[in-house]
């Protein structure tokens, strides 16, 4: 293992290069003792979006006796990670020179690297690690320590995995609950230098221009100087309706996604966890809804749904608007998705809209006259379909097959 912990390493040297470049990130910090958890109350720190629903019940989870911040404001519709991609080092927003003593990282594997990514990849065993974590400790000094990870696929579900080296560890943490079939892993890294300051904690990951591996979505540093925090503070979240059946019926005739979900129930089928997620901006609008799919291991989709009732019209036009979502770099093409239009009326259910779509923002419509006066749900519902391969390095059996969807309205 210890040969293989060089294998696609950036070097230091290039990393404060890169560093040198990229801007200051803003950040907020939350505390417990000399315990500090990066806060997720906004996007300065954990930019890049999951890669499912955030389904943690709590704001803090504890792993080996260490408090992680896994949560933000309730608006957040996914559970946020570290933006390591296309070479980025993440640089931990201190604010201040100051001590640090430990680095722990809350990490689970990317399902968009798979074994072609890498010639290497052997079966599970001491040579067998699927990426590495780097952490840099820039010291006031001007010296620097660093140290790595091995860090495992994460479907394998290997309860086993707890490896350890010169400070730096890695072990199980259980079922990743914001995942469906995965686990997270606990990393941790030991200041080599704990009494002397620290100007800089760099974090990297070894995947080069690609995606990273790793998912890390939470972070706590112990520290015994004071860093500006808020108090740790843990909130119970309730898991949103099931469906749209039990809640109130809307009267309204336009919902344009602007600030939220605008009381639209979002789910997804059992074999699949990326619930539909709501996007403060996507491709040039503001607040539109994210309907992904995917079509490995069989039909998995997600939906948008809502109690409405129509109106009396003799003509009634439900009209919204849609997007591919993802436009492939290699064949200048945008992905596609199947998406549908069902409406669930009191004794049937009708698909009244069903597309297959290529393309940019396109508006669309379907005919909902034969349902004039009645309460309805009106459910938006994607399938995966496959069509585009997004890069040279990427499968196109499951890449960009989400829906984006804006401004719907019921129109004469």
């Amino acid at each position: 293992m210890t040969g293989r912990l060089a294998v696609k390493r950036i070097t230091l040297a290039a990393a404060f290069l890169l560093l040198s470049i990229m801007p200051v990130l803003a950040g907020q910090w939350e505390k417990q003792g000399e315990y500090y958890f990066l806060a997720k109350d906004d996007r300065s720190s954990f930019s890049a979006a999951g890669l499912g629903a955030n389904k943690f019940t709590s704001k803090y989870l504890r792993y080996d006796g260490i408090d992680f911040l896994v949560r933000g404001v309730d608006s957040w519709q996914d559970y946020g990670r570290l933006d390591l991609t296309g070479n980025k080092i993440f640089s931990l927003p201190l604010g201040a020179v100051v001590k640090v003593d430990e680095l722990h990282l809350l990490a689970g594997g990317n399902v968009g690297n798979r074994y072609e990514h890498d010639s290497l990849l052997k079966l599970y065993g001491d040579n067998y690690y699927y990426a590495v974590i780097t952490v840099i400790f820039a010291y006031q000094d001007g010296a620097y320590s660093s140290l790595s990870v091995p860090v495992f696929w994460d479907w394998f579900r290997l309860p086993s995995v707890n490896w350890s080296k010169d400070g730096a560890g890695i072990k199980y943490a259980g079922a990743n609950p914001a995942r469906k079939d995965s686990i997270i892993f606990h990393a941790s890294f030991a200041n080599p230098r704990p009494a002397v300051p620290v100007r800089d904690i760099l974090i990297t990951d070894s995947w080069i221009s690609d995606y990273p591996y790793s998912e890390i979505f939470a972070l706590t540093v112990k520290s015994p100087d004071a860093i500006v925090a808020a108090p740790r503070k843990d909130v119970a979240f309730k898991a949103g309706p099931a469906s749209a059946a039990a809640e109130p019926a809307d009267a309204g005739t336009e919902w344009d996604f602007d600030s939220g979900l605008d009381g639209w129930v979002t789910g997804s089928s059992p074999n699949w966890d990326a619930d539909a997620s709501w996007k403060e901006e996507s491709y040039g609008k503001k607040g539109v809804v994210s309907i992904p799919a995917c079509g490995v291991g069989g039909d998995k989709f997600s939906w948008l749904e809502k109690k409405i009732v129509l109106p009396a019209w003799d003509k009634i036009t439900l009209r919204f608007s849609r997007h591919s979502a993802l436009q492939s770099e290699q064949d200048k093409q945008w992905s596609d998705g199947l998406l549908k239009v069902i409406v669930k009326a009191p004794g049937s259910q009708e698909t009244v809209y069903e597309k297959l779509y290529s393309g940019e923002w396109s508006p669309e419509t379907a005919d909902l006259s034969k349902f004039k006066g009645q309460t309805v749900i009106v459910r938006f519902e994607n399938h995966g379909a496959g069509r585009v391969k997004l890069t040279p390095t990427t499968s196109p059996v499951c890449d960009g097959e989400e829906a984006l969807i804006d401004f719907v309205s019921i129109t004469h």
